[in-house]
């Protein structure tokens, strides 16, 4: 728990050596996240195909990153993190590019090997963070981190609509330029070329040997389902109620939401317990998402119900990643936060995928509902593993890590 009497204002934060430069390069280099999906939906769309081949594409961007960020930040904690994280981004962004031009099941394989590739940017700025702030300002960091990436969600839809103007695959193209950017900005810094692994013997299953952390995996796949839906859903609706140009407007509202939300909740967080907290921002999923199934005829309507709906994903993650940090098995935390995202990224997958197949057969509602069930079973999950870590007296206590999360990545 982070002690009152330390506590430092995002302004003075951003004003401590390393910090801006750390911060807004990572967010930067994972803008592309924010965009890519929104962006494949946009090309298949434009270029004739149905939502089905949208939701594959997504799905096979968003499961190769699923397992390639867990492998890069191994590799990242043996070898350091320039050259894993600039060879990711190189040939993530270089796929990227390439899908536009890539027919058929190519365009799959292109689109899986730019998830795989894609640089894990988030742990390895949540790694470096003590190594630039002294230990009572970290939480701090993770609290600006959590509310900042947000921004990611908020404005790479709005960078794609601009995009589109240059063709249908301008969303990708811009999505490989700015990636590719971030990333070389973010290495470039003193703090992480210089960064030097800690060496240790390793367990070959990492933070995954803790079983109560593989529980909490699966919960999160279940948030990462309710969160995928969107990106196809609204896309979807937008084009339902003859007004496609909201599509990006009512993706960035969801994002909105969630910075709202996550803003609210950080000065909150160091004095909450996420153990009780977690389940009332998976409520609040269940029943946020539950109300997209409305379909209100006014897009301006339907932009206030998405902005409520990312009102619960940062409390929700907020607590997970707090929970996550108690739960990791000591010398495992960043590879233990890269499963996180990637048990998010696949939930994801699985979630546009769903909302492709339900929206071709005009069933739009149902896959908000299908959101909104995904995070009532996340509670069901959640609920008896909470019980079990706070009955544990030899467990660690909380600290507040922050909500940096796969929404993140």
């Amino acid at each position: 728990m982070a002690d009152p009497r330390h506590r430092v204002g995002p302004t003075q934060l951003l004003g401590r050596p390393h910090v801006s430069r750390l911060l807004f390069s990572a967010l930067a280099g994972r803008l592309p996240t924010g965009m890519v999906p929104l962006a494949l939906v946009l090309f298949t769309r434009e270029s004739g195909a149905d939502f089905a081949r949208a939701g594959l594409l997504t799905a096979a961007y968003s499961l190769g990153a699923c397992v390639g960020g867990p492998v890069l930040s191994r590799v990242m904690d043996v070898r350091g993190q320039r050259g894993t994280l600039v060879l990711g981004g190189v040939v993530s962004s270089v796929a990227l590019a390439v899908v536009p031009f890539a027919p058929g099941s190519l365009g799959l394989l292109v689109a899986l090997v730019a998830g795989l590739m894609t640089p894990p940017l988030e742990p390895a700025l949540r790694t470096l963070w003590p190594s630039v702030l002294p230990a009572r300002e970290v939480p701090a960091a993770f609290a600006v981190d959590a509310a900042a990436q947000e921004l990611v969600f908020v404005l790479g839809p709005l960078v794609v609509l601009l995009a589109q103007g240059f063709g249908a695959g301008g969303g990708l193209l811009a999505a490989a330029v700015v990636g590719v950017a971030g990333t070389v900005w973010f290495t470039a810094s003193r703090v992480s070329r210089e960064w030097v692994p800690v060496r240790e013997e390793r367990h070959w299953l990492g933070p995954l040997r803790s079983p109560r952390l593989c529980v909490l995996y699966v919960a999160v796949l279940l948030v990462g389902l309710t969160i995928g839906v969107p990106a196809v859903a609204l896309v979807a609706y937008a084009e339902s109620v003859s007004a496609p140009g909201w599509a990006s407007w009512l993706v960035a509202a969801n994002a909105l939401g969630a910075l709202a939300g996550g803003l609210a909740y950080s000065g909150r967080a160091p004095h909450r317990d996420p153990l009780r907290d977690l389940p009332l921002g998976l409520l609040t999923l269940v029943v946020t998402y539950a109300a997209l199934a409305w379909k209100p005829g006014e897009p301006p309507v339907m932009a206030v119900l998405t902005v409520l709906s990312g009102l619960g994903l940062p409390l929700t993650l907020t607590c997970v990643f707090q929970v996550v940090d108690r739960l990791a098995p000591a010398g495992t935390t960043t590879e233990a936060f890269a499963w996180l995202i990637s048990a998010f990224l696949a939930g994801s997958s699985v979630g546009a995928f769903a909302a492709g197949a339900l929206s071709d057969g005009g069933s739009i509602g149902a896959a908000f509902l299908v959101a909104a069930a995904a995070s009532l079973a996340a509670l069901a999950v959640a609920v008896p593993l909470l019980r079990g870590v706070a009955a544990d007296p030899g467990a660690r206590a909380v600290s507040v890590r922050g909500a940096s999360g796969p929404h993140a990545g």
